[in-house]
């Protein structure tokens, strides 16, 4: 790379990056524009959950999690991307909280009781009443 632009286009979200790229077989033509992808390098520590714990009520996502007494919490939380199969959670959740990823369709209405069986997440087990994840 040999130029970065410093500021972002508000419209795209896009910054404008100019490289240099051996070019042998001619396959790319001077002045023309590239979408690419970079990978960053910062460490990030983030709390992973298995995507089928994300459940949508209209316009906001939210989890259920074991709450006082094995009664089921509702959570609104706010989602990033994917990292290692697993969906980031940007808010909402905090590092202790036990998510549960099965048995949902149990669950009619918050404070319901449940009988949590915790695994790793992303490693569903067979059948179960209602499975608990600790966040990763």
């Amino acid at each position: 790379m040999n130029f970065i632009n410093n500021q972002v286009d508000p419209a795209t979200g896009t910054i404008n990056l100019r490289a240099v790229v051996p070019n042998p077989d001619r396959i790319f033509t001077a002045g023309l524009y590239a979408r690419v992808q970079l990978e960053g390098s910062a460490d990030v520590t983030a709390i992973l959950i298995d995507d089928k714990a994300v459940m949508t009520d209209q316009d906001r996502k939210y989890v259920y999690v074991v709450g006082p007494e094995n009664k089921a919490v509702r959570r609104d939380v706010t989602l990033g991307g994917f990292a290692d199969e697993l969906r980031i959670v940007r808010s909402g959740l905090d590092a202790n909280d036990k998510v549960i990823v099965a048995g949902l369709q149990k669950i009619f209405v918050p404070n319901t009781p449940v009988k949590p069986k915790i695994v790793a997440m992303g490693a569903l087990p067979l059948p179960a009443a209602v499975v608990v994840s600790a966040a990763k």
